[in-house]
């Protein structure tokens, strides 16, 4: 809910580092340090416990997990892994040139490897923490140094540098139970619900708006049920404002087919009371009855479209992505695109504001992402069979209405 709130303050963040890049790159400064430092309400040890361990998680929405270990045979080299909401997004290879708890310090090197996602590129990349107890608190400060290769570097450095600084410190907090209660009562995913909720009867009136959220959880539910079927077990499920809901997995997909089938569960599942609804309505008319499958139908396939980040868009993803990674990229983009022609067509912020988002997400990311075990031949079949099934199914739904 507060990172909600702090989306134009990251926006109006986003555009200072624009033009600071701007000046320093006609300025010819291309060696650039960055720093963050936050106080912790929490003890010297625990917080330099969580920073030192192999495995990193920290609580979303989105969850996020960095995990660490030992490049196989290799002189001392560290592959470290980073996951978004499920997703392996990157990875890196770096050496430890200093670890000192008595002095707090943990600094690394990132050399050039072929196991970097993005590759390292000539960045001379240098990164490290400090940890030191102070009269208001346990100081964290992370700062990471390099040479830009682009101007997106001079963007997503200080960015993420600080993103990353307040989710520690916000976990770090939580686990030595000094953290904020109000924040965690705003944070909360009761709380997101219940404004979603308002902003649903809000755009579309009190009644509609309860059926849109009900149609909403039973999409999510599906997710929820694939989730846990495919292991990765399941966080939570939120309703998201004016947008619609998400469902959030604990652990990675690891592979195309798990992230294939928990994108189709979510609008399969929606048969059900979709098709029961249906013979209802033709058994006894009546005007609620046809909104209720209408707005089942139209909903989980719109849902099924071919864009992403929609799940017809992750589930394209997954199937391309088998055979391409590259052109799975390529057709991100123009579902992201496709996204915001339609939303100008339409003349919609409510469809715009979100893909604009993802967009700008995938364009500071520069689109790489970790490549998925991929689905076998006769996998990526019916993944794409029982796809277009359930789209035609609730097409044969909405003209039959």
């Amino acid at each position: 809910m507060l990172g909600l709130l702090n989306l134009p303050i990251e926006l109006l963040r986003i555009a200072f580092y624009a033009l600071k890049g701007i000046a320093d790159a006609l300025s010819a400064r291309n060696r650039q340090r960055f720093e963050s430092t936050v106080v912790i309400n929490a003890p010297r040890e625990a917080v330099w416990r969580f920073n030192a361990a192999d495995r990193m998680v920290l609580d979303g929405p989105p969850l996020m997990e960095i995990s660490t270990e030992p490049v196989p045979d290799s002189d001392g080299l560290l592959l470290t892994r980073v996951a978004v909401s499920g997703q392996h997004r990157s990875q890196g290879v770096s050496r430890e040139i200093e670890r000192d708890e008595a002095k707090g310090v943990i600094s690394a090197q990132w050399p050039d490897h072929p196991l970097s996602v993005p590759p390292e590129g000539g960045r001379n990349i240098l990164s490290g923490i400090k940890v030191e107890t102070t009269p208001e608190g346990t100081a964290h400060t992370m700062f990471i140094e390099l040479t830009v290769r682009s101007f997106r570097d001079r963007i997503v450095y200080p960015i993420g540098l600080r993103q990353i600084a307040n989710r520690v410190k916000h976990q770090c907090e939580k686990e030595a139970g000094t953290n904020s209660r109000l924040a965690d009562i705003a944070n909360h995913g009761l709380l997101l619900s219940a404004v979603a909720l308002v902003s649903f009867g809000y755009w579309l009136g009190w009644e509609s708006g309860l059926l849109l959220a009900v149609v909403i959880v039973l999409h999510e539910a599906g997710h929820a049920a694939a989730m846990l079927l495919a292991g990765v077990g399941v966080r939570g499920i939120y309703l998201v404002p004016f947008f619609g809901g998400a469902a959030v997995p604990k652990t990675t997909y690891r592979t195309e087919g798990r992230l294939g089938f928990v994108a189709l569960m979510g609008p399969a599942p929606s048969l059900i009371p979709t098709l029961a609804l249906l013979a209802m309505y033709r058994a006894a008319g009546g005007a609620q009855l046809r909104e209720a499958v209408e707005m089942f139908a139209v909903i989980n396939a719109a849902n099924l479209l071919p864009i992403y980040p929609l799940d017809g868009g992750l589930i394209l993803n997954a199937l391309v992505g088998s055979v391409s990674r590259k052109s799975a990229l390529i057709v991100a983009w123009i579902g992201l695109l496709t996204g915001l022609g339609l939303a100008l067509y339409w003349q919609s912020l409510l469809i715009g504001i979100p893909f604009l988002l993802f967009a700008l997400q995938r364009y500071l990311s520069g689109g790489q992402t970790i490549e998925l075990e991929r689905l076998s031949f006769g996998g990526g079949v019916a993944l794409a069979l029982a796809s277009i099934v359930t789209f035609v199914l609730y097409v044969f739904v909405i003209i039959t209405l």
